[in-house]
């Protein structure tokens, strides 16, 4: 059993811990470190610390994709060449503070003309998953691509019986929706995006709910998270805020958590709190999904489900 990541929009992650940020200043950090990063591939290394089997299949271009993919040791990656550079993204962590500044370049547009072979190198990665998989889509699509994007993919996997989830956002979100993933994990900025819903997190579920998805996860930080089944179970996550939280990656651990508990066969409740549990342990470091199980059992008795 495996967790496909599918990531269209990957990073160069860059991070920097300084002793003091000096705007208008010169900064000479005290320690810089690449990553091969992104959402989908942030999900995969998350995984991969939890024991999951994770692959990734990943879009990249130009010098900046071949150094994502020398900084990428540790992942099980397919690359897929965009024809265009990988963007670079950056986190800088003042450490006197405690205060993280992020900086994150666009998602470059990457030529239409390259979709058909960009959709069917993801689906020769969907078709080679056994039974019991799980396809996990993350980030955005590029400008170029159709808005359709995700939805094809959802569409393909769902056609040979794999359950998806999709974490997204903007017009590749709803396009997604209507293809009926099994899943959607978003936080409550984007749920209110796509839906125009801003009475709360149950409302934004259920709009989402009605535009396709069969069950949805809306994630609020330090507020928890709010799941709203295909049957209408309705479950409220809590735990108490974590002092200092750096939460680059939480929500992708958090994905990773569900991930890991679906290829496992846990319940709902079981599931949501290894979720929130891997989000937490994400959140107490600065590197996006460098989290072992270890880490996440120690944050459970923290994670209230109900």
């Amino acid at each position: 059993m495996t967790l496909l990541c599918v990531s269209l929009a990957p990073s160069l992650d860059r991070y920097a811990w300084l002793p003091a940020l000096r705007v208008g200043g010169i900064n000479r950090p005290r320690e810089v470190l690449s990553r091969a990063g992104g959402k989908g591939l942030n999900v995969a290394r998350a995984a991969t610390g939890l024991g999951v089997p994770a692959r990734a299949v990943a879009l990249v271009g130009g010098p900046t994709g071949d150094a994502l993919r020398a900084h990428a040791a540790g992942l099980d990656v397919s690359w897929v060449d965009s024809g265009v550079e990988t963007r670079q993204c950056q986190c800088l962590l003042d450490e006197g503070s405690g205060v993280l500044t992020q900086v994150y370049e666009p998602v470059r547009p990457v030529p239409a003309e390259r979709w058909p072979a960009i959709r069917a190198a993801v689906a020769r990665e969907i078709d080679g998953l056994g039974a019991g998989a799980v396809v996990a889509l993350s980030g955005r699509v590029p400008p170029g691509l159709p808005a359709t994007a995700l939805a094809e993919l959802v569409d393909h996997a769902a056609a040979r019986g794999l359950p998806v989830l999709v974490d997204a956002d903007g017009p590749a979100l709803v396009a997604a929706l209507a293809a009926r993933p099994d899943l959607v994990k978003v936080n409550e900025h984007e749920a209110a995006d796509a839906t125009g819903t801003t009475a709360g997190d149950w409302a934004a579920a259920a709009a989402l709910q009605a535009l396709g998805a069969r069950a949805v996860v809306v994630t609020a930080g330090s507020d928890g998270a709010r799941y709203l089944g295909p049957d209408g179970q309705r479950v409220a996550v809590t735990h108490p805020p974590l002092p200092g939280a750096l939460p680059v990656g939480s929500g992708d651990a958090f994905l990773a958590g569900l991930a890991a508990a679906r290829l496992a066969g846990s319940g709902v409740l079981a599931g949501l709190r290894l979720a929130a549990a891997a989000a937490r342990a994400n959140a107490r470091h600065l590197t996006a999904g460098d989290i072992t199980r270890a880490d996440v059992d120690a944050e459970l008795a923290d994670v209230h489900a109900g």
